[in-house]
């Protein structure tokens, strides 16, 4: 704001202007928290700011717009929104930021007072003290009830006294940040300050007798036409009542518009005849931007909480199945060691009782079978282990470069000294297949899934194992003419204990496929088995020719 000296011939004082207007008090303690302030504003639209007072002394004054500023710095907001106002320094001092004026000064005073801060914001509130009580009044306010007051003075004055008028009339113009401009009974313009001009971009000799609403309040920002009959700018000199509006646009001169905040005060000649209107608007682009930040940044948070909330509802889900799996897992493993526990468990109570009636032949069936049960059982712990260093990822892949076809005749000889009456047949797409992958993890997958074989074929029987490479996937099939899973057990065949209902007494633990599973996801790939009761089993393996 540009800095004047004013002398008005007859002043006119804060307290006649206070007797125009009332002055707002929204009063709050220190003890008060940003989040009761965030309260107070959302549910005072038209709440200007608040005053913080302890003990009758002022100790700041917060504005509408500075709480707009500060709710914008998320992070910050977040923060302090629970604590009371003198606990934020920065903020505090913002807040001890004040004018002050006393009902006793006249406007020139007031003015004066302003134009002293340098860099006064005047769209912030200024606090008025009167003899009664302390408020807050725009200053835009000040000089729309101060023009409405200096109407009949201008009539009384001579015609020197009218041009000194005129002119310190002209400087309070030029001075003020808003945009002020006045219109005849016609709605044509008779005045209007430099602001106005420069927000819409005209010539303020461009302008006077023109019809301002043709020029900025045509359309509104959608481009639909704006009649003249429905502008609240125009219904104060109708009407008589004065207008404020915070939701329109106004244009400027090269056809862009912005949105304004605007008050058209109704101007009355002596005998009392409505002659025209005042009206002030400022820019609230800034405003406007800061708000769609604000509820922006709002929304964002509250998607992040709601993501966040599904986040930890489908954890606690998960935790709830994890607890559930592993409460059937332990149930599952003292069912299966019961069973060879109390195999052993008999065999040796017998052994004890019967010592003396037994032959060496007997007692040595009743020993070879407690050791098959130990043996079970050092198995199922030894699969277990394995199953939580998986779970724990405490198996670490080392891929090496190795001939899949090589590999794969290996591992057919060390079955050879235990196959029997069965054969294994091994066939590949090719003589040499170089592949980068862990030769331990795919041992163990391609043992567990022969040694099945073998164990669920009848005797005389082959055991057909491919190998083929395709599309830089490797693929390896395993076929027998055994048992096969029944549809029932198959769909569960993957999980730990799972067996099929039709292994009669053949040994197993039910552990192995769930461990292949696991080897070979964590070689990147996929298993799956198609299975017939009484026709056989086919096994598929398939993990890329790298693994990363």
């Amino acid at each position: 704001m540009k800095k004047i000296q004013i002398d008005i011939f007859n002043k006119i004082s804060i307290s006649q202007i206070l007797t125009e207007v009332q002055i707002k008090t929204n009063i709050f303690s220190s003890k008060n928290t940003y989040q009761d302030l965030a309260n107070y504003f959302e549910q005072n639209s038209v709440a200007i700011g608040i005053l913080i007072i302890n003990e009758n002394q002022i100790m700041g004054m917060i504005s509408r717009q500075r709480w707009w500023q500060w709710k914008s710095q998320t992070q910050k907001w977040q923060q302090v929104k629970k604590k009371s106002f003198s606990t934020c320094k920065e903020w505090w001092l913002q807040a001890q930021d004040y004018l002050l004026i006393d009902q006793d000064y006249s406007i020139d005073e007031a003015i004066n007072r302003i134009n002293k801060r340098s860099l006064f914001d005047v769209y912030e509130p200024v606090v008025v003290k009167s003899n009664f009580k302390i408020g807050l009044i725009n200053v835009y306010d000040l000089w729309q009830i101060y023009f409405r007051l200096l109407q009949p003075k201008i009539a009384k004055q001579t015609n020197v006294e009218l041009a000194n008028l005129r002119r310190q009339h002209q400087l309070i113009l030029n001075s003020i940040g808003e945009g002020v401009y006045g219109l005849d009974s016609q709605g044509n313009t008779t005045f209007v300050n430099p602001a106005a001009a420069k927000m819409i971009g005209w010539d303020i000799k461009d302008l006077i007798g023109k019809s301002m609403h043709t020029v900025l309040h045509h359309s509104h920002a959608d481009n639909t036409s704006y009649p003249r009959e429905q502008c609240p700018i125009y219904a104060a000199f109708k009407d008589g009542i004065v207008h404020r509006v915070e939701d329109e646009v106004f244009w400027r001169k090269d056809g862009s518009n912005f949105p304004v905040e605007y008050i058209s005060t109704p101007i009355h000649d002596e005998q009392g005849k409505l002659v025209g209107a005042v009206v002030t608007f400022r820019d609230i682009t800034q405003r406007k931007w800061s708000e769609t930040i604000l509820q922006r940044a709002n929304e964002e948070l509250e998607l992040k909480v709601q993501e966040r909330t599904a986040e930890l509802s489908q954890a606690n889900e998960q935790l709830k199945e994890l607890s559930e799996l592993r409460s059937r897992f332990v149930s599952m493993v003292c069912h299966e060691f019961r069973n060879p526990l109390n195999n052993i468990a008999f065999s040796i109570s017998f052994l004890k009782r019967y010592d003396s009636k037994l032959s060496l032949e007997e007692k040595f069936d009743y020993l070879s079978g407690m050791e098959v049960n130990v043996n079970r059982m050092t198995q199922m712990i030894d699969e277990l282990l394995v199953i939580g260093k998986i779970d724990t990822e405490k198996i670490i892949i080392k891929p090496v470069v190795i001939n899949l076809v090589e590999f794969c005749q290996n591992l057919i000889e060390e079955f050879q000294t235990s196959l029997t009456n069965k054969t294994i047949e091994f066939a590949s797409d090719r003589l040499k297949i170089i592949a980068e992958t862990d030769p331990n993890l795919l041992h163990a997958i391609l043992t567990n899934i022969i040694s099945n074989s073998i164990k669920y074929s009848p005797n005389d029987s082959a055991i057909a194992f491919k190998l083929a490479c395709q599309n830089n996937e490797i693929i390896f099939t395993i076929s027998d003419r055994g048992l096969g899973i029944p549809p029932q057990d198959l769909k569960h065949i993957f999980e730990p204990f799972q067996r099929g209902k039709n292994v009669s007494n053949i040994p197993g633990t039910g552990l192995g496929l769930n461990i292949v599973k696991r080897f070979v996801e964590l070689l990147q790939g996929k298993l799956t088995i198609d299975s017939e009761v009484g026709v056989g089993t086919t096994v598929t393996v398939q993990i890329p020719l790298k693994v990363s």
